[in-house]
C-alpha cells in the first residue's frame, strides 16, 4: 500500500517474517493477523478487519514479538529486528496445495522441485531453495 502511494521506507520492521522467524519448530499453523491473534491468544479489543481493529491487532503482535526479540537479541533488538525483516524468512509448513500444513521437510521432493519452476513470493522460493539444495 505505502510503494503504492510512492513511499519506500529503507527500514522496516516485519511482523509476519519475525512471526515465521520465531516459530522454528514450525507449530503456528497460519501466519495472518487474526488467525495470529486468536492463536496467541492477543487480548485485543477490536473489531477485526476494519483499519482500527487491525492496527490494534497489529501492535498487540508487534508487543508480543519485540518482547520474544529482546530476549533473543538483547541490547541490538530493533535493528536484528529490521535485519530478519529484510532476508527471506524460511517457512516451516508448506502454506497451500495437497501437501497443506506438512512440515517442509515432509513434503515430497518432486513437489518442491515443480513449485521451483512456479512464481512463488520471495520467502517460499528461498525456502524451497534452501531445502533443494539439502537433497542435492
Amino acid at each position: 500500500m505505502l510503494k503504492k502511494e510512492g513511499i519506500e521506507p529503507k527500514n522496516v520492521i516485519c511482523t509476519l517474517k519475525l512471526a515465521r522467524y520465531f516459530d522454528k519448530d514450525g507449530v503456528i499453523p497460519k501466519y495472518g493477523l487474526q488467525y495470529l491473534r486468536y492463536y496467541l491468544g492477543l487480548n485485543v479489543d477490536a473489531v477485526p478487519h476494519t483499519a482500527l481493529g487491525d492496527i490494534y491487532v497489529l501492535e498487540a503482535l508487534f508487543n508480543r514479538i519485540y518482547a520474544k526479540a529482546v530476549i533473543e537479541f538483547g541490547d541490538d533488538t530493533v535493528s536484528k529486528m529490521i535485519e530478519v525483516s529484510k532476508k527471506p524468512v524460511l517457512y516451516r509448513r508448506i502454506p497451500f496445495g495437497k501437501h497443506k500444513g506438512l512440515k517442509m521437510e515432509e513434503v515430497p521432493l518432486d513437489y518442491l522441485q515443480w513449485l521451483s519452476d512456479t512464481d512463488l513470493e520471495e520467502d517460499l522460493r528461498y525456502t524451497i531453495e534452501q531445502y533443494l539444495g539439502a537433497w542435492e
